[in-house]
């Protein structure tokens, strides 16, 4: 079969080309993709992520360390209004150390243009001892925010990842392979995965994060955010199939 016949055949079958050049099980000290970019293959679906200062183990839940309890940063004050039409956001009041909030989101929380969500493009790198960050967005505002405006700065779902260390946490995905820190990767959302199993489980259980750092357990025993469904029984410490609902 011809190179063209194989190309032709993986694409029908749902394995279409790599972004950049970078596969699933490998592991990039540069980017190699855009933040956040979605590739599915066959009846998986993969996110492109960034690993924090924490290496990433196969088969265990990860999430972005931005999206925590308590490093949310909320009720944020503009000190320079933006038009409507403007794309950028600036004089933000900020405490927070953001290296990038690039492929995050600027959520208005509050007074003028409340309840708009918009996707961030790219910001200025905020120090511990700054007090305020600029970003540029990829879309208009579409209502004008003013200085009497409240905002919140999320970042990318997918950037500063960690092993998951608490039921409650929000869980981003799962990488295929062990990922040294501060490295890009894959990160699968979607269709059949091996997970560390923190607690027994039988096929069929909706599984949830567990206390076992990156580990699941079965749903009825813990009340959290729900990421898949185990496809066969598993043994706490062991690792089993499972089918990931997380982001398709």
């Amino acid at each position: 079969m011809s190179a063209s016949a194989n190309e032709n055949l993986g694409a029908v079958a749902g394995f279409g080309p790599i972004p950049a050049g970078q596969n699933i099980y490998e592991a990039s000290a540069t980017a190699k993709a855009k933040l956040g970019t979605r590739m599915q293959i066959g009846d998986r679906v993969f996110y492109y992520g960034y690993a924090g200062g924490t290496a990433l183990a196969a088969g265990k839940l990860a999430n972005a360390a931005g999206w925590m309890a308590g490093t949310l940063e909320v009720d944020l004050a503009c000190g320079t209004a933006a038009a409507i039409g403007a794309y950028a956001v600036t004089n933000i009041t900020s405490a927070a150390a953001w290296t990038t909030l690039a492929e995050g989101y600027l959520v208005v929380s509050d007074a003028d243009g409340e309840g708009h969500t918009y996707k961030i493009k790219s910001s200025k790198a905020n120090a511990d001892t700054a007090t305020s960050t600029d970003l540029v967005l990829y879309d208009p505002i579409a209502v004008a925010i003013t200085t009497s405006s409240k905002v919140e700065l999320l970042t990318s779902p997918y950037y500063d990842l960690d092993i998951c260390s608490e039921i409650t946490d929000p869980v981003s995905g799962v990488a295929p392979i062990a990922v040294t820190a501060n490295y890009y990767c894959w990160l699968q959302t979607w269709g059949p995965c091996a997970l560390l199993v923190g607690a027994t489980t039988a096929a069929g259980d909706m599984l949830i994060p567990h206390a076992t750092d990156g580990s699941v357990g079965p749903g009825a025993a813990f009340t959290s955010n729900i990421v898949g469904y185990s496809l066969t029984a598993g043994t706490s410490g062991d690792y089993a199939g499972a089918c990931l609902r997380i982001a398709p």
